[in-house]
C-alpha cells in the first residue's frame, strides 16, 4: 500500500529487505532456517540420533554461494552466523571444505 501511495505522489520508498525464516522449538530439539532451500546440499555436525544434544546443520549451495542454512541445537551466537550468511550469499569454492568447517564457516561472515 504504501508503494502504491508513494508512486502515486512521485516518491518512492526504502526497498524491502526479506529474508525467508523458518523455526522450530518443540521439546528438546529446537532448529533455525534462513535463505532458500535450493541446490545442493552440505550437511555438517553431528547428525548422530543416539547424541544427547545433537548440533548439526546444512547450507544449500546454488551458482556456486551458500543461499540457504539450517541449524538444529545452535546457540544465539550460531543462529546469528548461519542468517548472516544467507543474507550475504558468501561464494563456496570447495563443498567438502565447508561440510569440514560447518558452523565455523558461518562464523567468519
Amino acid at each position: 500500500m504504501q508503494a502504491i501511495i508513494a508512486a502515486e505522489a512521485g516518491k518512492t520508498v526504502e526497498e524491502y529487505d526479506y529474508l525467508p525464516y523458518f523455526y522450530s522449538r518443540s521439546f528438546d530439539l529446537s532448529w533455525q532456517f534462513y535463505g532458500d532451500n535450493v541446490g545442493e546440499t552440505v550437511l555438517f555436525g553431528d547428525n548422530n540420533p543416539a547424541s544427547s544434544k545433537p548440533n548439526f546443520g546444512t547450507y544449500w549451495i546454488k551458482d556456486g554461494k551458500v543461499v540457504g542454512a539450517f541449524l538444529e541445537g545452535g546457540t544465539p551466537d550460531e543462529n546469528k552466523a548461519i542468517a548472516k550468511v544467507a543474507r550475504a550469499l558468501p561464494a563456496v569454492e570447495d563443498v567438502n571444505q565447508l561440510a569440514k568447517e560447518g558452523i565455523s564457516f558461518a562464523s567468519k561472515i
